[in-house]
């Protein structure tokens, strides 16, 4: 289904489908309310991987496609086409076609053997403008809350704003966006990437998760976990059903299963901290005992004593001197 719900972020007064004007011919249109002109082009399969490439500025995450993240759109693009153009530039150097958006359809048609159309952007095009016509453009998949967050830092960038020492409140005003939507994209932009790739489609797990994903995170660093390795440890030793599930539904379970993973890798943690105390001996008056303990790395020994009597303490005491001198 179509979202029309686009983003106010640089409203740009274009229309996202073919321009209205009369004498234009059916493949040209243009962006931007005119400003920008584009020709219809159409890329053949055989030639997708070698003369297109994503441009700098589209922030989806390209390591994130596979066939699960396209499972919208795989089937209908490998039995009808493509039925919605891409919008791409011409790389001067390289004379590739950068695609601004339809990177999802780029990838479908790549493994579907399906050509790809795009308007292709015609002279002189600016990277203010190049943001616009991206942030127009989501009309498929809408940007996960990170790949929003990087687009959103594009364009601090160009308006000159030292993100890193911005504060919130002055950012999401400068950006045109909410302060609280501005916090939960900058948050989930936090999280590590290695907790978000245990997930199929990582791009696409619910906006909720993050919180819980960050939750778990603080809890790694907190112990001094090295979240990768955990992470490897939870993809080698927790295998799911994946043949007989949904995607939806692998991504619930995925979260479930780290939750208890994590949990069991701080419990594990928590317990070798401890040092291990034994009784050297049982007595049977009240109060009186002997222990030693031992570190979890094994580097350091006490032995404590109580009511044991002044008699035992010096012969253990003369013992032990005798032992390490």
């Amino acid at each position: 289904m179509r979202n029309t719900n686009k983003s106010k972020l640089l409203a740009s007064g274009s229309k996202s489908g073919v321009s209205s004007l009369k004498g234009i011919p059916d493949n040209t249109r243009t962006f931007l309310n005119g400003k920008v002109k584009a020709k219809r082009i159409v890329v053949l399969s055989t030639d997708i991987e070698s003369k297109t490439g994503i441009h700098p500025l589209n922030p989806r995450n390209q390591e994130a496609l596979t066939l699960e993240a396209v499972r919208d759109i795989y089937s209908s693009i490998k039995t009808n086409g493509v039925n919605q153009e891409g919008v791409a530039i011409r790389c001067q150097s390289s004379n590739r076609l950068l695609l601004l958006d339809a990177s999802r359809r780029r990838f479908a048609c790549l493994h579907a053997g399906v050509d790809l159309p795009l308007w292709e952007l015609q002279g002189n095009v600016t990277d203010e403008d190049i943001l616009a016509i991206i942030n127009d453009s989501q009309e498929v998949k809408r940007w996960s809350y990170p790949e929003h967050a990087q687009y959103l830092f594009k364009v601090a960038e160009r308006k000159g704003i030292d993100v890193k020492n911005a504060k919130l409140g002055e950012l999401a005003s400068a950006l045109s966006i909410g302060r609280e939507s501005l916090r939960k994209r900058i948050a989930a932009n936090n999280v590590s990437i290695a907790l978000r790739k245990v997930f199929v489609d990582f791009e696409g797990i619910p906006n909720a998760y993050y919180s819980e994903l960050a939750k778990l995170q603080r809890e790694l660093e907190k112990s001094q976990l090295v979240i990768e390795d955990v992470m490897v440890r939870f993809v080698d030793e927790v295998k799911l059903p994946s043949d007989s599930l949904s995607v939806d539904d692998m991504q619930k379970l995925t979260l479930e299963n780290l939750k208890s993973f994590v949990s069991e890798a701080l419990n594990v943690k928590k317990k070798n901290k401890d040092w291990k105390k034994e009784s050297l001996a049982l007595f049977d008056k009240k109060g009186c005992y002997a222990t030693v303990s031992q570190s979890p790395d094994r580097n350091k020994l006490k032995i404590e004593f109580s009511r044991i009597g002044a008699e035992k303490e010096k012969l253990i005491l003369d013992y032990i001197k005798t032992v390490l001198n």
